[in-house]
């Protein structure tokens, strides 16, 4: 992984904004995957089950188990799996953060994993691009029809009488 003072030189295509979404996600997968997070964007990396914030219990005397205990070691174990998940998936929220325009922020600022993130701000520009497409599709459709029946115009005139 690239030290975070030099994650700028891991970011070097264009910001996100409202016209460069399918660029800049497969410029953005690329730099997640170089970081080794992409897998926790993605969602084939879960998180993993959180152990209880208290360490185990010895459950007649209710004192804590001894370090060298197993139930000790995995609950110790958990924690570090967990928190090396969580490391994950802030680092890459932040490098996506970092690789968006000021004006995209407001879309994912609820969004409270890299997943979420990811996947808000996919839903947002392929539902605006095929919005989009459609409007345009539409807009010339209407424009052509019009053209088509100005010039069907004077074909209809023998049977205006009809």
């Amino acid at each position: 992984m690239v030290p975070i003072g030099e994650m700028s030189s891991i970011l070097t295509f264009p910001k996100l904004n409202r016209n460069n979404y399918y660029a800049w996600a497969d410029n953005m997968m690329s730099a997640l995957q170089a970081q080794l997070l992409w897998l926790v964007v993605d969602g084939q990396q879960p998180s993993p089950p959180k152990s209880s914030a208290n360490p185990p219990v010895d459950a007649t005397t209710n004192k804590l188990l001894p370090f060298s205990s197993d139930d000790y070691k995995e609950w110790i174990h958990l924690q570090n799996v967990h928190i090396q998940w969580l490391k994950s998936d802030l680092a890459a929220m932040g490098l996506m953060q970092g690789a968006i325009k000021f004006g995209q922020h407001e879309h994912i600022q609820s969004a409270t994993s890299s997943k979420e993130m990811w996947d808000c701000l996919c839903q947002l520009h392929v539902t605006q691009s095929v919005t989009n497409f459609i409007w345009s599709y539409l807009h010339q459709f209407f424009d052509d029809s019009h053209s088509l029946k100005a010039s069907l115009k004077p074909l209809r005139r023998p049977f205006d009488r009809c």
